[in-house]
């Protein structure tokens, strides 16, 4: 799998998590289960949250990757950008 990029929003860096874009979200664990990260060479285990949402006139869902306790390692800034990559028993994160 290529490494998913990710331009930080304003909501990103107040919610403390990474939007996972619809056409990314098969390639990542489904929401609510636990996996492995690494950032910064320090292992995490975080969630893919899904938010119910209406902003185009229709239900739907958004995916957050939980990133609050580890963004403290990372260039968490609006406009920073993040690269996710799959790597053996975890998922390796950093700016990019």
């Amino acid at each position: 799998m290529k490494p998913y990029r990710r331009k930080l929003s304003a909501e990103d860096v107040e919610t403390g998590s990474i939007l996972i874009e619809k056409s990314w979200w098969k390639r990542f664990p489904p929401p609510l289960e636990e996996f492995g990260v690494r950032v910064s060479g320090q292992p995490f285990v975080t969630t893919i949250v899904a938010e119910d949402c209406d902003c185009i006139g229709e239900p739907h869902q958004h995916y957050h990757l939980e990133a609050g306790h580890f963004a403290h390692l990372l260039d968490f800034s609006r406009g920073a950008t993040v690269v996710i990559e799959p790597s053996p028993g975890a998922y390796m994160i950093a700016n990019g």
